[in-house]
């Protein structure tokens, strides 16, 4: 093990100055950040954190901003090939983990990282990684790589069972992937205790590595969303969207939080899981009908919410447009001046093909991009006027508009939509009747499943009882 791999986890000024900007950043690049049983976190045992990986380096910082620690993260090795990308890597506490595609001569250098992080979960300092080992497009748990079991298990052998290590699941749910502003939900899963599998790996090693996968994946799936369903994928990624106000009002979840959300989408999947089991046509045709009225909507420029709220009223459509006429020079002024930093992150994503990416790309322009156009500009203004003090009014005034920008474009499309609907629906236009007609049958047939479902369930708990 060498020098810095050993002291990796150590205070390190620069990383401590920079985290405290990006947890600024991060902050302001989600809108809610919602955080879930950090309780289950052992804050005085040794630990590796295992979150799902389905959003490049923000499923990291989401961890690393909510878990209150350093943890030292494990990356892909191939990140680590230039040497000054890999002492930036080291500086920002990312050790490389070598795998078979890395090369089998490189495979064998696992064996002094692997040492290293025995080293930091000895001095309290949590390891995460990414069990599912590279990051997905999907909405799943993909299968897990053997990494994080071999040093959790090798770690426990270290330790004994006075000093257990413990594996902490960790689920991610993003509203959305690319977007900026949007909501994210990290809940922390209930700790697997890794010495009740070591009797079973000194055994066999293979065997109780196996035993602590199928473990680790069966928590984790119960801590985001996993849609098992290859074959109706889509379908049930649409319903999330579509049918989740009503499984609330079904569940009896009260309040609309990102978790009231997941909840009921988690409840969702188990009715709909279940129906596939038993009659797997029914879906078959449910899916055909979800598919074209999503076609539908994207053909018309619309969203569902229109539907799940029935439009606007006339007065709420004419309150609606006084309120953004009086409001529109404030939102010039924010969109003219934050034009530039918002925009060109956005024109160099067409580089980057991957788009688990773009909204890692998008957080690091921005961290950088913002800071230096707000500063360009206000000297620009210092420049162009006298008082000191107007410059500093301009300079504070950049964030702030530049959110109400945001804001103003998100209710101004939100008007539209709810005009051109009221207008379709005026003039009976086919088009907006028949998408109604869908979405009402949609409904009527998720409600029957549900419903079947609920009232199965109550019976067996009342047999039960009895």
């Amino acid at each position: 093990m060498n020098r810095k791999e050993e002291t990796i986890h150590k205070f390190n000024l620069t990383y401590s100055l920079l985290k405290s900007y990006e947890r600024f950043a991060f902050k302001r690049f989600y809108r809610h950040v919602q955080v879930i049983d950090k309780k289950n976190i052992p804050w005085d045992d040794q630990y590796i954190l295992t979150p799902n990986h389905q959003n490049a380096l923000m499923d990291a910082l989401a961890v690393l901003n909510t878990c209150g620690s350093d943890p030292v993260f494990m990356a892909r090795a191939d990140i680590f090939k230039k040497k000054r990308q890999a002492k930036i890597l080291r500086t920002l506490k990312i050790l490389p983990i070598y795998r078979i595609r890395d090369g089998a001569g490189e495979l064998s250098r696992n064996e002094e990282i692997f040492n290293s992080a025995e080293a930091i979960l000895s001095d309290h300092v949590p390891v995460c990684l990414m069990p599912e080992g590279n990051h997905g497009d999907k909405r799943q748990l993909r299968p897990l790589v053997k990494g994080t079991m071999r040093i959790a298990l090798r770690a426990q052998e270290k330790f004994g069972k006075k000093n257990g290590v413990k594996i902490v699941p960790v689920g991610l749910d993003y509203e959305h992937y690319q977007k900026f502003f949007q909501d994210i939900l990290i809940i922390y899963g209930q700790p697997i205790e890794v010495s009740e599998y070591i009797e079973s790996y000194l055994e066999n090693s293979a065997k109780g590595q196996n035993e602590l996968r199928e473990r680790l994946a069966e928590e984790m799936k119960k801590i985001m969303i996993h849609i098992g369903n290859t074959e109706l994928y889509d379908m049930y990624q649409s319903l999330r969207h579509i049918y989740n106000k009503r499984m609330r009002n079904k569940a009896g979840i009260i309040g609309r939080s990102h978790y009231d959300r997941f909840r009921a989408d988690k409840q969702m999947i188990r009715i709909l899981d279940s129906t596939f089991e038993s009659d797997p046509d029914i879906l078959r045709q449910l899916a055909g009908k979800v598919t074209t009225y999503m076609e539908d909507l994207k053909a018309l420029n619309i969203r569902n919410w229109i539907f799940e709220r029935s439009g606007f009223t006339t007065k709420k459509l004419i309150y609606k447009r006084i309120g953004l006429l009086l409001t529109s020079p404030l939102y010039f002024y924010g969109y003219l001046n934050n034009w530039l930093p918002y925009r060109l992150p956005l024109k160099k994503l067409k580089s980057i093909k991957d788009p688990q990416f773009h909204s890692s790309f998008k957080f690091a322009l921005a961290m950088i991009l913002f800071p230096v156009f707000y500063a360009l500009q206000t000297v620009i203004v210092a420049l162009l006027t006298g008082p000191p003090w107007i410059a500093w009014v301009y300079l504070l005034s950049l964030p702030a508009t530049g959110y109400f920008a945001l804001f103003w474009s998100i209710w101004y499309k939100r008007w539209r939509a709810g005009l051109k609907y009221r207008r379709m629906k005026k003039s009976r236009d086919e088009k907006i009747l028949g998408l109604e007609r869908k979405y009402k049958d949609i409904m009527e047939t998720m409600d029957h499943l549900v419903d079947d479902y609920i009232g199965r369930v109550e019976k067996k708990l009342k047999e039960k009882h009895v």
